[in-house]
C-alpha cells in the first residue's frame, strides 16, 4: 500500500540520500544511499517521490499547524491555552518560535520537492517521458501547495496593495546540493512580491494539470496523491484569493464537470473516512506515520487528546447563524465539560484536509456572484452545500431570497464559515475582503492591515540572509 511504502522505504532510505528531513548543513548520514543508488531504477525513483509527499507531513507546517495558525487567529477559537504562545494573542516577536518553525518547516518541504525534481532530471532516462512528467508534476504540486500557505502566513493578502507589489516570500525553485552552497551569497534570495508568488503558483499549477492523472486505481492515492482535480482545486483557490473571479469560476467548473467528485450524504463522513469522493486532496496520516504526538491536527483540536484549542467564540456565534437542526452542529461543535471543541478532528491519525469538494462548489458560487450577480447557478451551488446539512426547519434558497449581489456573497461567505470551519480558511476569508479580526474571548479587535495579522520573517533567517526584508512591526 502507498502508505506502507512511505514507512518502509522512503523514510528509512530515500530521505537519508535526499536529506529532505535533515538540515542542509548535516546531509551526510553514515549509511546514506548515494543519489545514484536512490535513483537507480523506476521502483526507487517512485519511492523517492513518495518521500516528497511524506515531507507534507512536516510537524511544523502542513502536518496540521499551517491550517491551525489561520484559525487560531481568526476570532473563532478560545485563547485560554498557552500552547501556541503569543500567536493567537497577536503579540508575536521576530524571534517567535512558532513562526520560525513554520518558515523552516515549509522550506524543508520545498527543498524536498526541488531536490527530487533535480535528481529526476539527471536520471530521467530510467523512466518513461510520461512517468517523468507526472512525477515532476506531483512534486511541483507539493511545492505549490507549500508556497501558497507560506505566502498567506508571512505576507499581507494579495489586494493589500493595488498591484500586489508588497513583500511576499522567497520563491525557491532549486535545492542546494550542499550546506556550503546553501549559504553561498549567490544562493541567498530576497523575498519576491506577493504578485510574483501568485504568478509562480499560477504558472506551475497550470503547467502541471495536463501531466497529472484524473484519478488512481487505489482509494488511498486518489486523495493522498496529486490529481488533476487537486491541482485545479488549489489553482481555483489561488485565483479566488487573488480576486480573479473569472478564472476562479472557470477552473472550479472544470472540477465540477469532471464528474470525479461529489458530496457525501452526511457532512461528517469525510472526517472519518478520508478517501471518499468528497475529499480531493489531503495530507495522509496514520498511527505510525504522522506529524508526531504533539503536532497532529487531531491532537490539538481533539478534546480526548491534547485538547489545546477550544472553540467557544465560534460556538457562541454558531448559535445564531446555525439552525438548531443543521447536521453540522454536532460535527463542528462538541461540548465537553461545558467547553466547546470541534468534533472534526479527534485523533493523531486524522488526515489534514486540503481540498474538499464543498470548497469547490462555494468557490464557483462566489466567483459567479462576483462576476454575474444573483444567478440561478450560483444559488444552486450554494444550495448543494447547504441542503445536505439543513434540517426540517430550513428551506432551500431561491433567487428571490437575495435582494442584490452582496446579499448572495454574504450568504456564500457564511456557508464557507460553517462548512469549512477549522480547515484553515477563516482568517484568509476575512482578509481578502479587507476585514479585520473581530474582538473575541478577551482579545480586542485587530484591524485589517495590522502588522501582527501576519507572521514575522524569523529573525534567525534575516540575520543569515541580509537580502530578506522583515515585515513591518517586527
Amino acid at each position: 500500500m502507498f502508505r506502507s511504502t512511505f514507512n518502509k522505504f522512503a523514510l528509512g532510505l530515500v530521505f537519508t540520500a535526499m536529506a529532505s528531513s535533515c538540515d542542509v548543513l548535516t546531509q551526510d548520514p553514515p549509511t546514506a544511499f548515494t543519489i545514484d543508488e536512490t535513483f537507480a531504477n523506476p521502483t526507487r525513483i517512485e519511492q523517492s517521490l513518495f518521500g516528497v509527499y511524506d515531507g507534507l507531513q512536516d510537524a511544523e507546517f502542513l502536518g496540521g499547524r499551517a491550517l491551525i495558525y489561520s484559525d487560531i487567529r481568526s476570532g473563532e477559537t478560545s485563547q485560554n491555552t498557552t500552547y501556541f504562545g503569543n500567536v493567537p494573542l497577536f503579540q508575536q516577536l521576530s524571534t517567535d518560535v512558532y513562526a520560525t518553525n513554520a518558515w523552516a518547516g515549509g522550506y524543508r518541504t520545498i527543498f524536498s520537492a526541488n531536490s527530487f525534481m533535480q535528481n529526476l532530471t539527471a536520471n530521467q532516462s530510467k523512466v518513461s517521458a510520461e512517468v517523468a512528467a507526472q512525477y515532476t508534476a506531483e512534486a511541483k504540486f507539493v511545492r505549490s501547495l507549500t508556497l501558497f500557505h507560506l505566502v498567506n502566513l508571512f505576507a499581507q493578502p494579495y489586494n493589500f496593495t493595488p498591484d500586489a507589489s508588497h513583500p511576499g516570500v522567497v520563491i525557491q525553485l532549486t535545492a542546494p546540493k550542499s550546506g556550503a552552497e546553501a549559504f553561498d551569497a549567490a544562493a541567498l534570495l530576497p523575498r519576491s512580491s506577493v504578485k510574483e508568488v501568485y504568478d509562480q503558483l499560477i504558472q506551475d499549477l497550470t503547467e502541471i494539470i495536463p501531466a497529472l492523472p484524473s484519478t488512481y486505481p487505489d482509494a488511498f492515492s486518489r486523495v493522498g496523491r496529486a490529481t488533476k482535480g487537486a491541482a485545479q482545486g488549489l489553482l481555483a483557490r489561488v485565483y479566488l484569493y487573488k480576486g480573479d473571479y473569472a478564472n476562479a469560476a472557470l477552473v472550479s467548473k472544470q472540477i465540477i464537470d469532471s464528474g470525479n467528485f461529489r458530496l457525501n450524504a452526511d457532512p461528517g463522513t469525510a472526517f472519518s473516512n478520508y478517501t471518499t469522493a468528497e475529499s480531493i486532496f489531503s495530507v495522509a496520516h496514520n498511527l505510525q506515520d504522522n506529524p508526531n504526538t504533539n503536532n497532529a491536527i487531531g491532537q490539538h483540536y481533539g478534546v480526548s487528546r491534547r485538547g489545546d484549542i477550544a472553540i467557544k467564540p465560534f460556538a457562541d456565534i454558531s448559535a445564531t447563524i446555525f439552525p438548531a437542526d443543521d447536521k453540522r452542529r454536532s460535527l463542528i461543535v462538541r461540548n465537553a465539560t461545558g467547553t466547546p471543541f470541534t468534533n472534526k478532528f479527534n485523533a493523531v491519525e486524522n488526515w489534514t484536509p486540503i481540498v474538499r469538494y464543498p470548497e469547490v462548489l462555494l468557490t464557483r458560487a462566489e466567483a459567479l456572484a462576483q462576476t454575474a450577480g444573483v444567478t440561478t447557478e450560483a444559488v444552486s451551488l450554494l444550495n448543494q452545500v447547504r441542503d445536505r446539512s439543513k434540517g426540517a426547519t430550513q428551506v432551500s434558497y431561491t433567487i428571490a431570497n437575495f435582494a442584490n449581489k452582496q446579499a448572495l456573497i454574504d450568504a456564500i461567505l457564511t456557508e464557507r464559515r460553517l462548512e469549512l470551519a477549522f480547515e484553515g480558511f477563516r482568517l484568509y476569508d476575512l482578509l481578502r475582503y479587507k476585514n479585520g479580526v473581530p474582538a473575541h474571548d478577551g482579545i480586542p479587535a485587530i484591524a485589517y492591515g495590522d502588522d501582527k495579522l501576519i507572521f514575522p520573517i524569523p529573525n534567525r533567517d534575516v540575520l543569515l540572509n541580509p537580502k530578506l526584508v522583515q515585515n513591518p512591526g517586527y
